[in-house]
Formats: C-alpha cells, sequence, structure tokens
C-alpha cells in the first residue's frame, strides 16, 4: 500500500503519453508482423516461427497500457483545453487521415467497416460533452466535474427550466434519461462504425469522466468495465497504474505528435510488411 501511494503523482501528462505511445507501437508491430504477415504457405508467422505464440502474447500484452492512457487524457483535455469544438475537429480530422492506413495494416483482407482508435476517442469525446452539458441541469456539487473557479468557492447557474419542472427530482430524471439516450447513441454509433474497442471504449470514457473525481473509483471502475468487454483487457490495468500516477500537470508535449504519430507509424508499419511479406 505504501508503493501505492507513493506513486500517485509521480507522472506528468507528456511522460504517461510517451510510454503509451511506445506501448501502442509495440502492440502494433506485434499484430502486423506476428498475426497478420504470413509466410508462403499462408500461415502466420506467429504459428510459424520459434517461440511465435509466445511473443506475440507478450507484444500485445504489452499493448494493453495504451488505451486506457488515452481515454483519460482525453478526458483531461475535454475539461482543460480552450476549445473543445477545436479539439473534436483535430480527432475526426485525423481520424480520417488514419483511417485508410490501419485498415491496411489492421485488416487487409476483411470486407466489412473498420474504424480507428481516434474514431472511437472521438465518439467518447462528443458524448462526454453531451452530458457535460445536461449536467448543467444539477447543483454544481452534484455534477461529474467541478471545473477550477466554480468548485468549492461558488456554484455555476444550472440551466434554465419551465418553473413547473423546476424541481430537483425532474433535473435528476432529465440528466439521467437524457445521459443514458447520448450514451446508447454513441455506442451504436461506435458498433456500426465497426470502431477499434467499440462501444467497450466509449463507455470506458464516460465511465472515467463521471467519477472524475475520484479517481481511484475511476481506476477500478474503468478497468473492471474494460475486462468484462474484453477479457484480454485485463492486463489494462498498467495503464490504470500509469493513470493513477498522474499529478495533474501537462508537461512539455507538442500537442500535434501524437496526431501525426498515430497514422504515419501504421503507414510505415504496413509499407515494411508489404515489402517483406507481400500483404
Amino acid at each position: 500500500m505504501d508503493l501505492w501511494d507513493e506513486m500517485q503523482g509521480t507522472m506528468d501528462a507528456a511522460l504517461i503519453k510517451k510510454i503509451a505511445i511506445i506501448t501502442m507501437l509495440i502492440d502494433h508491430a506485434t499484430l502486423s508482423f506476428l498475426e497478420v504477415a504470413r509466410d508462403a504457405s499462408g500461415q502466420r508467422l506467429m504459428y510459424v516461427i520459434p517461440h511465435g505464440e509466445l511473443l506475440d502474447e507478450i507484444g500485445r500484452g504489452i499493448g494493453r497500457l495504451a488505451f486506457p492512457v488515452f481515454c483519460f487524457l482525453l478526458v483531461e483535455g475535454f475539461i482543460h483545453t480552450r476549445s473543445r469544438w477545436k479539439y473534436l475537429g483535430r480527432l475526426l480530422g485525423f481520424a480520417l487521415v488514419s483511417a485508410v492506413p490501419f485498415y491496411m495494416l489492421v485488416f487487409p483482407e476483411s470486407q466489412k467497416r473498420h474504424g480507428d482508435t481516434l474514431f472511437t476517442l472521438a465518439t467518447g469525446f462528443a458524448l462526454i460533452w453531451c452530458v457535460d452539458v445536461l449536467s448543467r441541469l444539477l447543483p454544481t456539487k452534484w455534477r461529474p466535474v467541478c471545473y477550477e473557479g466554480l468548485c468549492p468557492s461558488g456554484d455555476s447557474p444550472m440551466l434554465r427550466l419551465p418553473g413547473w419542472a423546476d424541481f430537483i427530482a425532474v433535473r435528476v430524471i432529465l440528466f439521467l434519461s437524457g445521459s443514458a439516450a447520448a450514451a446508447y447513441a454513441a455506442c451504436r454509433l461506435a458498433r456500426w462504425g465497426g470502431f477499434d474497442y467499440s462501444y467497450g471504449g466509449v463507455l470506458c470514457i464516460l465511465i472515467l469522466y463521471l467519477m472524475y473525481r475520484v479517481r481511484s473509483l475511476s481506476i477500478l471502475a474503468a478497468w473492471a468495465w474494460l475486462t468484462y468487454y474484453n477479457h484480454n483487457e485485463l492486463l489494462a490495468i498498467t495503464g490504470f497504474m500509469l493513470i493513477w500516477c498522474y499529478n495533474g500537470k501537462r508537461g512539455k508535449q507538442n500537442k500535434y505528435f501524437f496526431y501525426l504519430f498515430y497514422p504515419g507509424h501504421l503507414l510505415i508499419l504496413y509499407i515494411i510488411r508489404k515489402v517483406i511479406w507481400g500483404i
């Protein structure tokens, strides 16, 4: 327990993001070169090379760290960004740029619809934005996120309702029903688009937002949900441990680096595989 307490607040967002990017690269390289690449007889390389299956498990296991970190940093970005429209625009723009290299790298032979991780993050961003607006139906102290300058010194105004509906019970019902409807629509979109992590990723972002004020609870709840959604995400605990280490500081980083790195590394990995194995 002492070690757990000592870990808290030891890393800024820049360092956490760098670690996540490295593990994402390992994950995608493992997927591309061991699971998708095939030898002359059509066998996946993970079944051909010595200890291939073990190497695949290790590489993909390491990669489970990345997604929870990106979800958490998305929530942080949502709360602290100066322009949510620009943030969402960047996510959607680079999601479109990454769509083709993602498809070629991960699903070169699939005929189904597939969307890259940035589509998942953009959908989650839009969802928590809707829930954030709806939360203005509630008193400040009841809202999922307490914005700097508003709490605890003062309350921000609640959304105005007609007199006949301006009761706290009505406000709570409107918040819960509206949030549930928004979550359902976001999950349906993620499933329809074949987004990476699908509705599991979208709801992970929502959980991290709704429980933002209590980080330990948000970590446990989001990890439990991801593990329920996909048992392989049990190893995502490494990513949630990094979230626990977050000290609330942005650190030195270029906000466009990840957006450029994401489609760039997908394309490079695809070209390498295409040149060597022809797929």
